[in-house]
């Protein structure tokens, strides 16, 4: 979604679809694996630029599909920004996300494109993401005077203006032969720090001595967040609260190969007095479940707790109709890598729980 290789001087890798196949092959080679559920990802630093491959894996072959690619600038321009609201397109690969989000309270809203969304078991509306942030203009102007920040979102794109904070010469390359040069600027905004990249020959000559610390910018722009940062940098993360997350979207959304990365290869799924061992027949009854469950409106799901019994203080998933009817107690064991041992879902009056405030 956010292929652009002209920002940084490199149209000519991707000109032909052998060429675009090639970087993508070679990205793929020599690249950073990040582990997502529902595919990888893989990041291939070109300099001060990167290529970063969306792929997911073909059930029928077992081998990996090559979705698309995006780019992305070496930066270090974090958000911290909550989910208004989910905007991508109809028809977008399973790995792409474009997000509405807002940082604060403040008026300010940004159309984003996310990096990696796979990293993440959930996104929804409220969540907080933290994303790494760059912003490639088709439009640029600079001024030696100040001006107000704003971050304006349009339908896939962001109008923003702010404060030039440092401003160099990027560069980008192909193992030691050196490629391109581009303009690289820190802009200061009011949902934070943004890495505008673009071609020195985007500013009018006229404005090239603005280009410099101090002065201010506006942009007419894509704005593209990398999720794969902090904790998420590796790839996916194992914990009981993002396995029950997961767990939640899966029964509110489907898409049962998301859930494969949790589960043990020997792994048991019991439904009732329904048990299946190892993880492909887990999978199959864990599908059939969700849609018996969606056809009955009881795919709404709830954090809770289990407050009796051996496993009390455990936190546990809550399946109901949504209007504060709990039907089903979803609880997990898991190993010591915190992937899944045992999943199972009981209607037993006798296990008791609580909703979590």
């Amino acid at each position: 979604m956010a292929l652009r290789l002209d920002s940084f001087n490199l149209t000519e890798l991707a000109a032909r679809p052998e060429d675009a196949f090639r970087l993508a092959s070679l990205a793929m080679a020599e690249g950073q694996r990040i582990p997502g559920y529902g595919g990888d990802c893989y990041r291939f630093r070109m300099g001060d630029a990167a290529a970063v491959i969306r792929t997911k894996g073909d059930p029928a072959t077992g081998e990996e599909e090559l979705l698309g690619m995006d780019t992305h600038a070496a930066s270090a321009c974090l958000w911290t920004c909550r989910v208004v609201r989910d905007v991508t397109p109809a028809g977008a690969d399973p790995m792409s996300r474009r997000l509405l989000v807002r940082c604060g309270e403040g008026e300010d809203r940004a159309v984003v494109d996310v990096l990696c969304p796979e990293v993440l078991p959930d996104i929804r509306e409220g969540d907080e993401l933290r994303l790494n942030m760059a912003g490639f203009p088709l439009r640029v102007s600079y001024d030696p005077e100040a001006c107000p920040g704003v971050v304006e979102a349009q339908e896939d794109t962001v109008l923003l203006q702010g404060t030039v904070r440092d401003a160099k010469i990027g560069e980008t390359f192909l193992g030691m032969e050196p490629l391109t040069r581009f303009l690289s600027v820190t802009v200061s905004t009011p949902m934070g720090d943004v890495e505008l990249c673009h071609p020195l020959e985007m500013v009018p000559e006229a404005q090239k001595d603005c280009v410099r610390p101090g002065a201010s910018v506006s942009a007419h722009c894509v704005l593209s967040g990398d999720a794969a940062v902090g904790e998420y940098a590796g790839g996916v993360v194992f914990d009981m609260g993002r396995n029950l997350a997961l767990l939640a979207r899966f029964f509110r959304e489907g898409g049962v190969e998301r859930l494969v990365p949790i589960l043990r290869s020997d792994c048991a799924c019991t439904f009732l007095e329904n048990r299946q061992e190892g993880a492909e027949n887990a999978l199959a009854l864990l599908e059939l479940v969700r849609q018996e469950l969606s056809q009955a409106d009881l795919n709404h799901c709830a954090e809770g707790t289990v407050t009796s019994g051996a496993g009390r203080g455990d936190a546990c998933l809550l399946l109901g109709n949504g209007r504060g009817e709990c039907v089903f107690l979803c609880r997990l064991e898991l190993d010591s890598l915190c992937r899944v041992r045992e999943l199972t879902i009981t209607s037993d009056p006798d296990c008791e729980f609580e909703l979590k405030a």
